[in-house]
């Protein structure tokens, strides 16, 4: 009994994992750099580059990329030792014991498309245009605790394996920005209008599952209470028994993803900067409050089902030479399609709800003390907040301006209790404009090892900089 959710447990994990590597924060690193028109994109108000006219070129302007976890995959996969030095083993004791009691994978990407901005006195306009990926993976400790010690522990128990939140979506961002100086240019107050347009989301409202064990061992009640909503141009298909049997995606084309309408929601950034004293600076602002409709291309399913696992009979597999032999790895394949089937969702279970999915919102706070005209020191954090996750990053940084056409960042940010080191450089080429930054640079060598990085790299084209 132990040995069957063990492997289904493991399938699930190899699939979390799997996301893990593909997972992004905004950089705390850049907000701070010197000469980098970008840095509005943590506060709408500052202005660290004194370009009159900014162009960024699809793609070219700024990819973004990066992960945030409460677990490394090292901590689950790594190398082994003695006789599997060199395998690659599965360690579930080490991994359970870095749990928390609710774990995440999240990732956010995006790539611009287009990006506009020009200074008129002291006001400053510009227009962006972005394709953005969020995505969010949830499960509680308990899961892995039960496949780590199996059922044996819980006999005549009903062991609640908690939640599992799976929730993503990608949509594009036409941003409209403005901001100007009052106050005799000490007080620049910024506003971002973000208009947003889905193209397809997954999400789910409720997926627990249960497990009870009878008092003799007799039986195993696998139950499931699931409620989840799918935007996407794909269709469901049934079988002969009106019973799910996959989704049919065989006439989905790249436009119809990138050219989805009517799944609309707004979003708005907020920021001002106040200069305290002629050295010091103080800055704050709220990241993408809004929020996402989805109305088009929907399927929603509600299914509760309750499974009863009488165990397997080996009695005919343990000598092969009888005639009604049957081969044990059969057996468990038929109890596993027995298992699939029972859970499959009926026809009558989906339909068409609509639902919202709300962004991440983040909360940036600082400033920065002017140690001379090349060199500024930085402290920011950053309060980030995804449905019930959450995560705070105090950001320490150095900024220097070396010379007209190169400006360099370092940074140490702490991200919920994971110490991190940053860099970000950008070199100017006559109007172009080449920089790359990261929060966790040293991460970059081995992405297994980490719990969190991100990266942002790019070009830009600058006019009329004093």
């Amino acid at each position: 009994m132990r040995n069957i959710f063990t492997k289904i447990g493991l399938i699930g994990l190899i699939l979390l994992t799997g996301i893990l590597t593909v997972s992004a924060q905004e950089s705390t690193t850049l907000q701070f750099m010197k000469g980098m028109p970008q840095s509005a994109l943590t506060n709408p108000a500052l202005h660290n580059d004194s370009s009159k006219v900014v162009i960024g070129l699809p793609g070219l302007s700024g990819i973004s990329f990066g992960f945030n976890s409460d677990f490394a995959i090292h901590d689950l996969i790594h190398k082994g030792t003695g006789m599997l030095k060199d395998s690659d083993v599965w360690d579930i004791e080490n991994f359970h014991g870095k749990l928390k009691s609710t774990n995440s994978v999240e990732l956010n990407t995006s790539i611009p498309l287009l990006f506009l901005g020009f200074r008129n006195k002291k006001s400053f306009f510009s227009l962006g245009i972005t394709e953005k990926v969020v995505a969010q993976v949830t499960f509680d400790k308990s899961l892995v605790t039960f496949i780590k010690d199996g059922n044996a522990p819980y006999i005549g128990q009903n062991f609640d394996l908690g939640k599992i939140g799976i929730n993503t979506f990608g949509y594009r961002e036409y941003a409209f920005g403005y901001s100007n100086e009052f106050l005799k240019d000490k007080l620049t107050i910024g506003v971002k209008a973000k208009f947003l347009s889905g193209e397809a989301a997954f999400h789910t409202e409720r997926m627990n599952m249960k497990v009870e064990t009878a008092a003799d061992q007799s039986y195993l009640n696998l139950s499931t209470d699931m409620d989840i909503n799918i935007s996407a141009p794909v269709t469901v298909k049934y079988d002969e028994n009106d019973y799910f049997d996959g989704m049919n995606g065989d006439n989905f084309k790249a436009g119809d993803y990138l050219n989805q309408k009517g799944n609309s929601g707004m979003a708005f950034d907020f920021g001002a900067v106040y200069k305290l004293t002629p050295k010091i600076t103080l800055s704050g602002s709220i990241i993408d409050l809004g929020k996402i409709s989805f109305k088009k291309n929907l399927i929603s399913m509600k299914h509760t089902n309750t499974y009863k696992w009488d165990g397997v009979d080996f009695s005919n597999s343990v000598d092969d030479s009888k005639g009604d032999y049957v081969d044990p790895s059969d057996l468990f394949d038929n109890e596993t399609d027995k298992m699939k089937d029972s859970f499959k969702p009926k026809k009558s279970e989906f339909g068409a709800e609509s639902f919202d999915m709300t962004l991440p919102t983040k909360i940036f706070l600082g400033g920065t003390y002017e140690v001379n005209k090349i060199f500024n020191v930085g402290l920011l954090d950053c309060i980030y907040k995804n449905g019930d996750v959450s995560r705070n990053t105090i950001t320490a940084s150095g900024n220097a301006q070396l010379c007209k056409f190169f400006s360099l960042s370092g940074s140490y940010s702490n991200i919920s209790g994971s110490s991190n080191v940053g860099l970000g450089m950008a070199m100017r080429l006559g109007a172009m404009q080449l920089y790359f930054v990261s929060d966790n640079v040293l991460a970059l060598n081995d992405l297994t090892k980490t719990e969190n990085t991100n990266f942002r790299f790019g070009m830009n084209f600058l006019f009329g900089r004093n």
